[in-house]
Order: structure tokens, then sequence, then C-alpha cells
């Protein structure tokens, strides 16, 4: 018996459905002409297949709009994939010139910064996964700001210490339980100790016979005289003389190229949006003080995180008054932001 192909098969099948169209379109009044034999139906498209089929991308404008709303809402860098820090850097990376979208995210940056110390204080596993996770969009936002490798090293040093307190921890445990075990020891040797002497003290009692008491006589009270005794009656003794309270030394004066004392001085206003966010920091100023004991010269020399505070520790050193040395005389002052002072 001879066996049909798999191709023979193909191409009767393919002529018997070109066959079909032709007389279906002829019934309908219309002209077709039909696919050659073997000819392969093409596949609907996935457009075809239904609706929706490709994901949407946001297009800059859409992206810029859920950054601002971000910012609006203090989603500043959390939470993960719904952030203004994140939607930026999507911008960035389809425009990387954009003026925008560089200065936004370097006033965001100091507040992902403090977020990642705030977590990494916290001291448990969930605020070290959380700086973490605001540590690398900080890497993504600038990977050389010298800010990191601080920031890297805490990091480094929570994660040790978590492993030394866990290991503490278990080292601890261990010496309680040996401890115990040799506490539970010493009871029971203590105990069997205390039985084996009272079956001893038994025995020893039920061997030895019985022997009278013996009466001792008791001896007759006597009676001793009571001795006179004189007390000599001592003076009581000189009263000393009361030392004379020295004069207190005079005021030092005021060393060379130190700052006169203080006549007013007033408090730096913490800024808005810092305490809202509860952002806390310092900012070390230089200045001159004049003659007549006014400030000038002002300027920021120091500050964490920078340009938080500055303009508010520069306002007030300027409001500051000393008193007069009688020529200028520079020095610097320390301000602490700390919201829950």
């Amino acid at each position: 018996m001879k066996q049909t192909t798999f191709r023979g098969v193909c191409g009767q099948v393919a002529l018997t459905a070109a066959v079909a169209v032709a007389l279906g379109l002829a019934g309908c009044g219309k002209k077709a002409t039909p696919p050659a034999p073997g000819a392969v139906t093409p596949a609907a498209s996935p457009a075809a297949a239904g609706p929706g089929a490709a994901e949407h991308v946001d297009t800059d404008a859409e992206l810029l709009t859920k950054a601002k709303t971000a910012e609006n809402e203090k989603r500043l860098y959390a939470p993960a994939g719904n952030n203004a820090i994140e939607y930026y850097l999507q911008l960035r990376a389809r425009n990387p010139n954009d003026e925008t979208v560089k200065s936004a995210l370097t006033d965001l940056f100091p507040y992902a910064m403090i977020a990642t110390e705030q977590n990494l204080k916290k001291g448990d596993e969930a605020g070290r996964q959380e700086a973490a996770r605001i540590f690398a969009l900080l890497e993504r936002v600038d990977a050389n700001a010298p800010s990191l490798p601080r920031l890297r090293t805490m990091m480094q040093k929570e994660a040790a210490d978590e492993l030394k307190q866990q290991q503490d921890a278990a080292k601890k445990a261990q010496a309680d339980l040996e401890k115990k075990a040799a506490a539970d020891k010493a009871a029971a040797d203590a105990k069997l100790k205390q039985q084996q002497e009272a079956a001893a003290s038994a025995a020893a009692s039920a061997a030895s016979p019985a022997h009278p008491a013996q009466t001792t006589p008791t001896p007759a009270p006597t009676h001793t005289a009571p001795v006179p005794t004189h007390t000599a009656t001592n003076p009581p003794p000189a009263a000393s003389p009361v030392a004379e309270t020295p004069p207190p030394p005079p005021k030092p004066a005021r060393a060379p190229g130190s700052l006169p004392a203080v006549v007013s001085s007033v408090q730096p206003e913490y800024p808005r949006a810092a305490l809202r966010d509860n952002v806390s920091g310092e900012v070390t100023v230089a200045f001159t003080v004049n003659a007549d004991g006014s400030v000038s010269g002002a300027s920021v020399i120091k500050a964490d995180p920078k340009r938080v505070f500055d303009a508010a520790a520069l306002d007030a050193i300027r409001k500051w008054k000393f008193e007069a040395p009688g020529e200028p005389v520079s020095g610097k002052r320390t301000f602490v932001f700390n919201p829950g002072n």
C-alpha cells in the first residue's frame, strides 16, 4: 500500500481551501484570485488579537507632572517607584542636558541623604533596607558626590555592628545555658550531699547507747561593790578664730584674638521646609566683630546638610551685637538646628 506524504496532504488541503474560497466569492458576485497550492494564510497580528496589548509609556510632560505632584505631596524619595527623584531620573535619562531636571535633582539630594542617615540610626533591619534603597538613588543622582563615601562607611559599620550584636547575643545565650547547667549541677550535688550527711547522722545516733544527763550545780551569786568613779570636767575647747574671706580674684582680661562678650543675640529662624520634613543639621559661620561691636563679613565655612540652613544662620549672626572691642576681631559660631528643640 502506498503512503501519502505530509507535503502532499498539505497541498491537497490548501488546494481544497482555495477552491472553497473562490466558490464563496463567486456566490457573492465578486471575483477573487485563489491562492496558489501550498500557500500559508498569515496569522492575525497581535494588535488584532485584542486592544491594550502594548504597555503605556509616559511622555516627558507626564513624567514632569508626576515629579511635581510627588514633590508637592512630599514623596521626595519614597515610596519606591513613585517618588520625585525616580521620576526626575527617568527624565534625565531622556534629556541629559535639561537644566530644570538637573536643578531639581540637586535640590532633592540633601533630603535623600538625611533620610538615609535617619533610617540607619533606627538600628533595625527595615531601616537598613530603606537606607540602602535611598542610597542607591543617591548614587544614580551623583555617583561622585563627596558625601557618598561617608554614607557608605556608615552603612558598612551599621552592618558590621549588627553582625557583632548577633554574635554577642549568641555567645551570651550559650554562656547563660552553660551557667544554668552548672548551677543546676551544683544544686543537685549539694542536695545529694545533704541527704548523705543526714543518713549518716541518723545511722550514728541509732548505733550509740543512751547516757543520763549530768546536772551541773549552779554557783552562788556574788555581789560586787560598786567602785566610785570621778569624772573630771574638762573645760570646753576654745573657739577657733573665723578665717577671713579672701577678696574675689580680679576679672581676667580678654585674651588677644578672642571674641568679646555678647550683648544681644538672635536665634536663627527654622526653615519651614526643613521643619516640615523633620530635617536637622548645623552651620558654622565666620564673621568679623567691628570696633563698635557690630557684625560684618559673615560667611558659611561649614554646613551639614548644605544649602538648607545657610541663609537662616547668616541672617541671625548679622543681627548679633558684642561689647565694643576697640578694634576688629575675627570669630566663628556654630548654629545647631534640631526640630525637637
